[in-house]
């Protein structure tokens, strides 16, 4: 008795023993979907990566995964002599899950029982969007929290789903494309990526059809949905980083914008009856348009940029209005904002012939400007993460006072002396060293993306290191974001490192919008 007892201990110990080898050592979801063996290599598996397919990992939640058009990956049956029609809530439940790959999506209620019929197809798309969003791109931008509460940055409710069907068909689409760019740039070798880049132009058609309608409708043009929507399309084809549309669509925002009565008007009211409150519901998307339009001129030819005189003109209401808000123009320090936004009008009258005295001497007060600000006074105010703020701070001051060296040099506004290029030479190594610092921090590497753009401008003058470095850190910036920006920037830097010039001006064929925070590659479907 005692020996059977013993072979029936060590039995149920070879079991245990198996068992936790098995929940130790488990396959990925892509050979689950394959039906191979994993390798269970960590962080991603060897069949994958010699599959040329990207590794979706051991969690225990399996990953979103976006399907064809029209195509659904399981279907519930329905008991002998069921009509189809009788559909009851648990199968619509199976069905969307199986679309998105959640266990338990939340949206299911609000479009059965508060969207039209007519729009269920529609809702079914946007409830996809907002799960991949809640579930990939809202916990990444999370931990920006830590910094400091920002009331951009919330997941997607039930009552938002419910809100959304009330709104036009551009504004849910668009969202819907911000969310496919990201899943695109995750996954750069999904078998079905250029099936997502054709929905997104599909949707994207959509918009536009959708805009132009209301816009046609004279008693609509003065909506702030239409401007908002607008606004909404030009950063979904900004996001592209070489997308030609951009600029037409900052003209016809501008057009709108002077039918309200000008940029201050347009931020301080509403005439919308889908906005309850008395402010402008565009408040906040108008100051991201200047933002992304004051950047994408420092990355612009000095022939190209646009509305430089206006938006010297409204600085002074936009850093009032904007300046002491926790989260403004992209997170940079207004102080440098505005210098930027100098420094851009400035090349633009100097492209225009206007070069002399007074614009260098111009030119020698932004300067110094700039090095008298003071990045640790700006940190302390904030409300925590006091270093990460100041990193911030650091590498946008040492790249603005380059950005203010390099495109002014460019144009003979700013001699090429030894005094400047010792300044010049300082200010990159400062860069170099802070956004070192700053760039594996998860959460204020998506507010250093401009920085970087400026450090690999320098880096034309520099050694190998301070290129490898950049090229390095664009791609990883590419995948970590969700956006392709930072491949376009990469390779734009790698034709002007390759071409032996260094000066500013020489890097930009046309105006490149880079300073955007999501964007895509549809480089292989256009």
């Amino acid at each position: 008795m005692g020996s059977n007892n013993q072979k029936l201990a060590n039995a149920a110990s070879s079991s245990t023993d198996k068992g936790h080898s098995r929940s130790q050592k488990r396959h990925c979801w892509e050979c689950l979907r394959r039906r191979l063996v994993c390798d269970s290599t960590h962080p991603v598996c060897n069949r994958c990566s010699t599959a040329g397919v990207v590794c979706p990992g051991y969690e225990n939640t399996q990953p979103l995964k976006w399907l064809a058009p029209g195509r659904v990956k399981v279907r519930n049956r329905r008991p002998k002599g069921t009509s189809s029609a009788k559909v009851t809530k648990n199968s619509c439940k199976a069905v969307v899950a199986a679309r998105t790959g959640a266990r338990s999506p939340p949206f299911m209620d609000v479009i059965k029982w508060t969207w039209p019929t007519e729009l269920r197809a529609e809702a079914f798309i946007f409830s996809e969007a907002a799960e991949y969003y809640n579930t990939c791109i809202y916990q990444d931008l999370v931990h920006i929290h830590d910094l400091a509460y920002n009331d951009a940055v919330f997941p997607i409710t039930r009552e938002h789903l419910q809100h959304a069907a009330l709104v036009p068909d551009y504004i849910k689409y668009i969202f819907v494309c911000v969310a496919l760019s990201h899943r695109i740039n995750r996954t750069r070798n999904d078998p079905e990526l250029k099936t997502l880049v054709r929905r997104i132009w599909e949707y994207r058609g959509i918009v536009i059809r959708g805009l132009r309608e209301d816009i046609e409708e004279g008693s609509k043009r003065h909506f702030d949905i239409i401007l908002a929507g607008i606004i909404s399309l030009l950063l979904v084809d900004a996001q592209q980083g070489s997308s030609p549309d951009w600029l037409c669509h900052i003209d016809m925002i501008q057009a709108l914008i002077s039918m309200r009565g000008g940029f201050r008007a347009a931020c301080t009211s509403s005439l919308d009856p889908y906005v309850p409150s008395k402010e402008s519901h565009n408040a906040r998307e108008t100051n991201g348009v200047y933002s992304v339009l004051a950047l994408g001129n420092t990355t612009s030819p000095a022939s190209s940029l646009v509305m430089t005189r206006s938006n010297v003109e409204d600085l002074d209401f936009i850093i009032e209005r904007y300046g002491d808000r926790t989260f403004q123009f992209h997170l940079l320090p207004p102080p440098l904002f505005a210098e930027i936004v100098r420094i851009n009008h400035l090349r633009m009258r100097a492209a225009s012939g206007m070069v002399g005295d007074d614009l260098s001497q111009e030119a020698y007060e932004i300067l110094a400007r700039i090095e008298a600000f003071s990045s640790d006074s700006w940190a302390d105010s904030k409300p925590a993460m006091n270093r990460e703020w100041a990193l911030v701070a650091l590498s946008t001051q040492a790249a603005v006072a380059l950005y203010c060296i390099a495109s002014l040099q460019s144009l003979g506004v700013l001699p090429l002396s030894d005094v400047l290029e010792a300044c010049r030479i300082e200010h990159g190594i400062s860069l170099h060293a802070h956004l070192k610092e700053a760039l594996p921090s998860i959460r204020i590497r998506r507010f250093v993306g401009w920085p970087l753009y400026v450090l690999g401008m320098e880096a034309a003058n520099s050694c190998g290191g301070m290129k490898d470095f950049v090229r390095d850190e664009l791609v990883g910036m590419s995948y970590h974001i969700g956006t392709n920006t930072p491949l376009v920037a990469k390779e734009l830097l790698e034709r002007f490192w390759a071409s032996g010039d260094s000066r500013w001006d020489s890097c930009f064929d046309k105006p490149y919008p880079l300073a955007t925070p999501i964007a895509i590659d549809v480089s292989g479907i256009i």
